[in-house]
């Protein structure tokens, strides 16, 4: 085994050129074809009914068999788009869940809304959306992203300065409970267990359906990319785009220095209204990565061109945003592009199912994958804050209104104090290699990495839990409010039954240990 540990490490960039792309592009291409085979000729809703029973019958089993271990999903731990591998599993009676499909569309209702399992992802999503003329509200970028893993976890995307991150667009949940009840909740019903869902992480009971609210979509994206040459520039206009009576339906920032970013605003238009020589696709497997054509921007000044629909919403897909250079470092070279990049990018599963320790181990002590969701005030200082700290460029914005529901796990706001009121917060995003590792130089990542925590405390926000984590549980509580979690999962059965988030979402216990971070209790 440590030889082929060795292996996998030391021959990083050919594993993943010749294994995970090769099989990530296999995987896609037969789960595409299989989607439309099940939803052309299978109904699924009977599918779905027995599927339901299946997981309802693995749990009463459990419980005859004197319920011993905390329960969970019997989905591998390489399987999910998180960073971590989640060892805590290992301690878990698995239960098996097979969810992968859509259930109904239904566009006649007040809020129209898809019905899907959990387990679709945010390709299959709008494969089956877009040509019947929708889309999700927050609909979200990487492919790979399930839509059960975006609402008990989180999901936010461009348009979420409007629409707030994708809890907000849910209509409805159906849950499986530890007693191998079903229940089913909705702001009317069980309104307590829906409130509390959201950033549950699958500590409640088990998601075996959703409504998610949709919206009439057109085919094109008029872009407008508008260059910013110091950090109060950029800071100020997105403070202002965002919180405007009229905002862009679709708004975010790519900062590409301390002082220089290109803010991106996009409006849906109809065919009838693009000049074709002004249309980008921007997917076409030889061209440039889009956040390599938004950079361009800055020197070119403002402009416009006009992107199909579903090319956008999947725009960091082919690079992993930004992060497949460190994988690939030549991927982005014309020569790759055409006779590599017409598989597409290895899957965040794949990469996974060939790390290694010691790659797990550099992911968290030398590479840096985090997102922060701090008020909108503070993003000059928090800009300059991760230069200190990191000095990884570029880095994503997405301003996100936040609402304020009483003890939920974000009613820690500043602002908004009322049921139902909101406020402007933004998502940061920083994925890559510090610049003092690429210098060879030390990275204090633990320290740093709990500055950071702390003053996303500081300032009530908000760090998105899919990454590493370095706080202890009382700092992880006194970021996200529990008020209501807690008493949903005593009320409903789970506490006893299944871990609480924050067991679901520290690091493994073997590189806590290793790099020495805080014992997590």
């Amino acid at each position: 085994m440590s030889v082929l540990f060795d292996v996998l490490t030391r021959f990083r960039v050919v594993i993943v050129m010749f294994v995970c792309i090769p099989a990530s592009f296999l995987w896609d291409t037969l789960a595409y074809f299989r989607n439309r085979i099940v939803w052309a000729f299978f109904t699924t809703k009977e599918l779905h009914d027995q599927r339901v029973r299946d997981i309802q019958a693995q749990i009463l089993q459990w419980r005859k068999d004197g319920a011993k271990k905390m329960l969970c999903t019997g989905r591998a731990s390489w399987a999910t788009m998180s960073i971590r591998v989640a060892d805590f599993k290992k301690e878990c009676n698995r239960i098996m869940i097979n969810l992968p499909d859509i259930l109904e569309i239904n566009t006649t209702a007040p809020r129209p809304y898809v019905r899907t399992e959990p387990g679709v992802n945010m390709g299959y999503m709008t494969h089956f959306l877009i040509p019947k003329g929708y889309a999700l509200k927050c609909q979200v970028e990487m492919e790979d992203l399930t839509i059960g893993g975006l609402c008990c976890g989180l999901g936010m995307e461009t348009t979420s300065h409007k629409y707030g991150l994708m809890q907000e667009t849910i209509l409805a949940v159906e849950l499986v409970l530890a007693d191998g009840s079903f229940i089913r909740c909705t702001k009317d019903e069980n309104a307590d267990l829906f409130r509390a869902f959201p950033w549950s992480h699958g500590s409640l009971g088990f998601l075996v359906a959703v409504e998610v609210e949709i919206m009439p979509i057109k085919p094109f994206i008029h872009m407008t990319y508008i260059p910013c040459h110091s950090r109060e520039e950029y800071s100020t206009r997105m403070k202002e785009m965002s919180t405007m009576d009229n905002p862009p339906e679709f708004l975010e920032a790519t900062i590409y220095s301390k002082e220089t970013a290109v803010i991106q605003a996009g409006e849906l238009v109809d065919v009838k209204d693009v000049p074709w020589n002004k249309v980008n696709h921007i997917n076409y497997f030889w061209k440039p990565y889009y956040f390599k054509w938004v950079e361009s921007f800055l020197d070119k000044g403002q402009a416009d061109e006009y992107i199909p629909l579903r090319e956008f919403y999947h725009r960091f897909t082919r690079s992993i945003f930004w992060e497949l250079e460190n994988l690939i470092p030549f991927c982005n070279h014309p020569l790759y592009r055409i006779f590599w990049g017409w598989m597409g990018p290895p899957k965040i599963s794949m990469l996974k199912y060939t790390m290694t320790p010691d790659i797990r181990r550099e992911t968290m002590t030398k590479h840096v994958v985090q997102d922060i969701i701090i008020p909108i005030e503070e993003m000059a200082t928090s800009v300059a804050k991760f230069h200190d700290w990191f000095n990884i460029y570029p880095l994503l914005v997405f301003p996100i209104r936040i609402w304020k529901h009483e003890g939920d796990f974000l009613d820690r706001l500043r602002v908004a104090q009322k049921e139902g009121e909101s406020e402007m917060y933004f998502d940061l995003g920083v994925y890559g290699v510090p610049q003092c590792v690429k210098d060879g130089k030390p990275f204090d990542a633990i320290r740093i990495l709990r500055e950071m925590e702390a003053y996303t405390r500081d300032v009530a926000g908000y760090q998105c839990p899919y990454a590493d984590l370095f706080c202890t549980r009382a700092e992880f509580r006194q970021m996200f409010n529990h008020t209501l979690y807690d008493r949903v999962r005593k009320k409903y059965g789970a506490a006893g039954a299944f871990p609480e988030v924050f067991d679901k979402v520290k690091p493994e216990k073997w590189v806590s240990e290793e790099i020495g971070l805080l014992e997590g209790s």
